[in-house]
């Protein structure tokens, strides 16, 4: 693979490249950025560098939220939060890196950054985060099983990161 290897465009809104290439741009401290070809596991784990910023960022505004109304249970809100924040970073990082397919299209990758999309991530992040975090522990309260919060959590964040770059790639194209 050459050094222009993973650049390809994709449908508005999407980012295939990575998903299909082991390049990854990589900065020496120099100033300089290069493109370096990098086995798997350094992929990911800069997949999850990037995914990581991207989803931290923008739910800044839910994580404060939680930091300021959370409780001090073991399977309270800030848990719930802890478990969806890294279950969206993880499966972000192996859709960005092409280990697994979004729901409902078939365009590899993660989701490009534009100012549309932006602030539809700033609206999804944190509708995601919250939802998984309080509707997670409303449940298990309901359900009287506390550690079923994390369950939910996970799985509302799982599901939610899945579909995002579909739904990104309808906004990007309307």
């Amino acid at each position: 693979m050459g050094p222009s290897a993973g650049r390809e465009d994709g449908p508005p809104g999407r980012e295939p490249g990575p998903a299909t290439t082991r390049v990854r741009r990589s900065w020496y401290g120099h100033g300089t950025l290069a493109r370096v070809e990098k086995g798997p596991v350094n992929c990911f784990l800069h997949d999850v560098s990037y995914t990581f910023a991207d989803i931290s960022i923008l739910s800044l505004p839910a994580l404060l939220v939680v930091m300021l109304t959370g409780g001090e249970s073991i399977f309270g809100v800030v848990s719930a939060t802890m478990v969806a924040w890294g279950t969206m970073t993880v499966v972000a990082a192996a859709i960005r890196g092409g280990w697994l397919s979004p729901f409902a299209t078939d365009v590899p990758g993660w989701v490009s950054m534009t100012a549309a999309l932006a602030g539809l991530r700033l609206l999804y992040y944190n509708a995601t985060i919250l939802t998984a975090a309080y509707g997670g522990v409303a449940l298990a309260l309901v359900l009287e099983r506390p550690p079923l919060s994390l369950a939910v959590a996970a799985l509302v964040a799982f599901v939610a990161t899945m579909a995002f770059p579909r739904i990104a790639e309808t906004v990007a194209r309307g």
